[in-house]
Parts: structure tokens; sequence; C-alpha cells
């Protein structure tokens, strides 16, 4: 009687266990917590002169009809979804150089600066605009044309161009590097020492507060007008994003409306401080999980839905006010400078100096909840 009572115990014992786990399961499945299922990581493709671009390193990204163009430091390249079709001096005279400086998209058109002026395609037609100077960044909007160079900008509203200067136009700085029109349709010029805006013929200036080191001393340099917190005055990119500029410096990237409304993001970078009557550079923390300090592209998604940033160390994306994980979400994660960015379809396309990447899929993490 005694070993059959213990077996009874033992087999009692086992269905017991056994009936808890199923019940456990039951449960789980009717709205328990379950572990949720690791997410897919997005193919992320890197394209090369091997398949078919003129060159590794790209210098500008636009999409236009729905058909990437990317700028190379030997020609310009269209994207077609198959292939990709070159435009060079070669076989396309309006084009003013092989190196391609900047693109930007306006009154139904690709706006191309070169090294040597500026053209414009709508994807059958091309015509020169300007020739004879390199072309920074060039805009269009209506009937105005800007082209930024390192003497100022070239400005025309359907007449010949006129050289707009620190000397005749009050420009903050000469050496021009970003153009850019706001949701006014007005003209902002961004340069190495802060941001001019178009009035007339005469440009207004914005800089942000900043320090100089002058001997020994730290000196506060106040902001202009004193409304004005743009991040930094070297100013490499401007884009229009949700009714204000989104504004890409060496410095940080600033979303503002060039009023009273600055929202700025930076990363760890150098900052001057004074201490034991010594003026040094150190290495400051960001404020952000921004890729780099230095800005170098911007675009927005559809409907601005996102900011596609950029760096001199690699991508981040924006999507309202949170920061998106990319580590955990691409194959792989494009690094070292960005010198293009764009969104064609549901795809992501970044250029660096070593090729250009393309994330596929990219609008799924877009209307997912940030990470």
């Amino acid at each position: 009687m005694k070993g059959v009572s213990g077996r009874f115990v033992r087999r009692f014992a086992l269905l017991f266990v056994t009936a808890a786990i199923a019940s456990a399961a039951t449960i789980a499945g009717c709205g328990g917590q379950k572990e949720p299922p690791p997410a897919q990581k997005l193919t992320v493709e890197l394209l090369t002169t091997q398949q078919g671009l003129p060159h590794n390193f790209i210098t500008a990204l636009v999409t236009f009809n729905n058909q990437v163009w990317a700028g190379t430091k030997n020609g310009l390249a269209r994207f077609d979804g198959v292939n990709w079709q070159i435009s060079v001096l070669k076989n396309t005279n309006a084009l003013g150089s092989n190196l391609i400086e900047n693109l930007s998209i306006g009154e139904n058109a690709v706006w191309i600066a070169t090294d040597n002026g500026v053209c414009r395609s709508d994807g059958t037609n091309w015509s020169s605009i300007l020739t004879g100077t390199r072309a920074r960044a060039v805009v269009s909007s209506g009937s105005q044309i800007a082209v930024a160079t390192a003497h100022g900008v070239e400005y025309s509203t359907g007449a010949a161009f006129a050289p707009l200067s620190k000397e005749n136009a009050a420009l903050v700085y000469d050496e021009v590097q970003a153009l850019g029109f706001d949701a006014s349709g007005r003209l902002w010029a961004g340069t190495r020492a802060g941001m001019g805006l178009l009035s007339g013929q005469m440009f207004q200036t914005y800089t942000g507060p900043a320090q100089q080191p002058m001997g020994s001393s730290l000196v506060d340099i106040p902001p202009l007008p004193p409304s004005c917190q743009l991040i930094g005055n070297n100013i490499n990119v401007i884009i229009p994003f949700r009714g204000k500029l989104a504004i890409g410096t060496t410095s940080g990237v600033s979303l503002t409306d060039m009023g009273t409304q600055w929202t700025s993001y930076t990363a760890p970078h150098k900052k001057w401080i004074q201490r034991a009557g010594k003026i040094l550079e150190e290495v400051t923390p960001g404020n952000s999980p921004l890729t780099g300090p230095s800005v170098t592209a911007l675009a927005a998604a559809p409907a601005d839905a996102a900011l596609f940033i950029g760096t001199n160390k690699g991508l981040s994306i924006l999507k309202d006010d949170k920061w998106l994980e990319l580590d955990q979400r691409l194959s792989r994660v494009p690094t070292g400078p960005t010198t293009g960015v764009t969104m064609s379809g549901s795809d992501l396309w970044v250029g660096t100096q070593n090729g250009l990447y393309r994330i596929i899929g990219i609008s799924s993490l877009l209307t997912s909840a940030p990470q």
C-alpha cells in the first residue's frame, strides 16, 4: 500500500503541474503579456559604380517625378527604377561641369549647381541658366532664381543676374553655402558667419549667440536680432519644414520660424571654455541622439511626417519630437559623412562619400510608434 500511495502522489503532482502550465498558456492567449517578436530589420543596399553610378562620391540628392537624381563628382545620375541614366558634359551640353555641387527642385524642374554654373532640367529638356562661376547652391521660386557663390548671391527675377554681396547688399558674409525659401516665399542665404533675409535688394542679418576667444578672455557675442537663437552661424543647409525652416549648421540643427520659436538639437561637440586664465576647447554633451555635431544634409518626408538629418558621422531621423532607433531596425546603418538624403516612394536614399545607400521600406518606421 505504501508504494501505491507514493506512486499516486507523484502522478497527481505531475497532473497538477501540467494543468497549471496549460492554464497559464490559456490566460496568456486571452490577453496576457507576451514577449514581442523581434522587429524585422529593413534591407539596406549600397550602390556604387559597380551598379552604374558615375562616381562613388555622392554630392547631392533629390527626388523629382518619382525618380532619384544623384549628383556626383563625375556627373549626374537619374534612377528610372531599373537603371541609372547618366548625364555628363559629353552627352549634355547644358551641364556646365561634371562636378555637381547641389540639386534642388523648383518650378517643375531640377536645378543643378556645378563648379561651372547652373542648369535646369525637367527630365527631358535641358537649359543653361548661368555660366562662368562655381555655384555652391541654387534655388528657384516663381520668377526668383538665386545662386550661392563664394562672392555672395547671384540673383534674378527674370532679368539678368545681379550680384548681391556684403559690399552692395549688406550680406553678413560673402561666402554663401546654402539658400532656401520659407513658407512666405522669402529668400534666406546661409553663410559661414550667419544668415541673411533678402528684402528688396538688401539683406537683414541673423546671427545666433556666440563666443569668441580674444587673448586670454572669452568674449560673448550677442545675437542679432536679440531674438535669434541659431544653434550655429556656419550654415550648411536650409529647407522648409512644417511651415518653418530647418537649418543645418556645423553646430547642430535649428527648427525655427526665425522669430520667437526656436528648437535646436546638438550632438557632443567642442566648445570654448575659460579655465585658470586659459582658453581651452573641451567636448561638451549634446542634447539629443544626433549622430554628429555638423549637419550636412536635410530632407523632409512626405507631408513633413519626419525630418531626415545627415551629419558628418551618419544619419538621424526625427519624427515629431522623438528620435528613431536605427541600429536595431536596419540591416546596416550608413556611417561617415552624409552628403545627401531624399525619400522616394517608400525608400530612403542616403548619399555618402563611398556610395549611395538605399533603405528599403523606411516608410514603415514612419507609420509605427517611435522607438
